[in-house]
């Protein structure tokens, strides 16, 4: 057994995942001849999948550490959005591997790619809340919806994917919008 771990360990990564079976080739909704489009939806959903995992952080630390009057319904609002945000994700990232590509995830790919920008630490006060998790969510959805635009003529089934999740990040910054009212 230890002598079986030791031989994985040392096989390349590449080599560690590599159960490839060519005769299923034929069942993958991007065939080869098809690569150019394949390697751009899988672009965009490697894009967005990073966006959600970043998001899904910030609502979450927003989630732990808010104070302030609106405290109640704006912590039990951040739990919930965070929940639909890692759904989300969980499907787009299974999306990606449905047309034949592995997708990253890792805290380090999330750092460099996301591009939402640092989140504070600490405390966060309600009113800063309502405006770094709107204003990040809408800069979600505002890609969300450009990809979706990129995707329509290329694959619909992916971009129907991305229009029902364009609809939940709306209804989140619509709830946040309707608190700072």
């Amino acid at each position: 057994m230890e002598n079986q771990q030791k031989t994985l360990a040392q096989q390349a990564p590449a080599q560690l995942g590599n159960y490839r079976n060519e005769k299923a080739d034929k069942w993958v909704p991007f065939e080869a001849d098809k690569a150019e489009r394949k390697e751009m939806v899988t672009g965009l959903l490697q894009a967005t999948v990073v966006e959600l995992l970043e998001l899904y952080h910030s609502t979450k630390q927003s989630h732990w550490n808010l104070r302030g009057p609106l405290y109640f319904p704006l912590h039990e609002n951040l739990d919930e959005y965070a929940t639909i945000q890692l759904e989300f994700t969980d499907r787009i990232a299974e999306r990606a591997l449905h047309i034949g590509a592995p997708i990253d995830g890792r805290t380090g790919v999330i750092a460099q790619t996301a591009n939402l920008g640092e989140f504070p630490a600490g405390y966060l006060a309600d009113h800063h809340v309502l405006e770094l998790m709107t204003e990040r969510i809408y800069k979600v959805a505002t890609r969300v919806r450009q990809r979706i635009e990129q995707l329509s003529q290329v694959d619909e089934t992916t971009s129907n994917l991305l229009q029902e999740l364009s609809y939940a990040l709306d209804k989140q910054v619509w709830q946040l919008r309707v608190h700072m009212q």
